[in-house]
C-alpha cells in the first residue's frame, strides 16, 4: 500500500546515481533523513550524505544559500552531487521566489509550513496546517503521540506503518489549495523525498 501511495504522489524527480546530499536545517529533519538513509540497501547508504546545517535558527533562504556554495565547491572538486535536497520547514517566506530559486540552481525541497512535527501529526489525522507557531505543533503532537520526545526517538521507524494514510493526507492538502489558488504551491513535500528515497531502494 505504502509503494502504490508513493508512486501516486511521485513527480518528475531526477533520480541519478553515485553522490545524494539531504542538507537539513535542523536535528529532528537530520534524524529522519538518516533513518530512511538506513534502510536503504548497504550497498547505496555510502551513495548519500546527510548533513545538518551549522547555523543556528536557519531559515530556508539561509539553508538554499549553503546549499548551493556545496554543490559549486562539489564541482570545483570534480567531485558533484547527483542530487541535493533541502528539508526543512517553514518555507512561508517569500515562497515563489523561493521555489524560483531552488529551480534556478537545481535543488529539490522537502518542507512542512512549519516543522517536521507537522508531517508526524498526519500519521494520526488531517489536522496539521492550522496552528501559528511550532511550539504549538509539538504540543499537539504530544497529545495524540505521548511517546513523542523531540530528537529521542525514532519517529520515521516507530510512524512507519502509517505513512500511507500520512501520504494520502499531504496529497489531500495540497490538493484543496489548488482548488482555491490558481498558483499555489503544495506546502507538504516530504512524501517527495520519500519518493526519492523508494526510487534509490527500487534501482538498487
Amino acid at each position: 500500500m505504502t509503494e502504490i501511495l508513493l508512486l501516486k504522489c511521485k513527480k518528475e524527480l531526477r533520480m541519478k546515481t553515485n553522490r545524494e546530499l539531504i542538507f537539513c536545517s535542523g536535528t529532528t529533519e537530520y534524524l529522519y533523513a538518516k533513518s530512511m538513509q538506513m534502510e536503504l540497501p548497504h550497498n547505496l547508504r555510502g551513495a548519500v550524505t546527510v548533513e545538518v546545517t551549522n547555523q543556528r535558527s536557519c531559515d530556508p533562504w539561509s539553508l538554499a544559500k549553503e546549499a548551493v556554495r556545496k554543490k559549486k565547491q562539489s564541482n570545483r572538486d570534480r567531485n558533484p552531487y547527483d542530487n541535493i535536497w533541502l528539508f526543512y520547514g517553514n518555507p512561508s517566506v517569500e515562497m515563489p521566489g523561493m521555489l524560483k530559486y531552488l529551480g534556478a540552481n537545481d535543488l529539490n525541497a522537502a518542507y512542512c509550513p512549519l516543522c517536521l512535527e507537522q508531517w508526524f501529526i498526519l500519521h494520526f489525522e488531517e489536522y496539521a496546517t492550522s496552528f501559528v507557531t511550532r511550539e504549538s505543533a509539538v504540543a499537539h503532537l504530544k497529545k495524540i503521540w505521548p511517546q513523542y520526545k523531540k530528537n529521542q526517538i525514532d519517529a520515521y521507524e516507530e510512524l512507519k506503518e502509517r505513512l500511507p494514510m500520512a501520504i494520502s493526507r499531504a496529497s489531500l492538502v495540497n490538493n484543496q489549495l489548488k482548488i482555491h489558488e490558481t498558483k499555489a504551491v503544495p506546502i507538504f513535500t516530504v512524501p517527495n523525498l520519500l519518493v526519492f528515497f523508494d526510487s534509490m531502494r527500487q534501482a538498487g
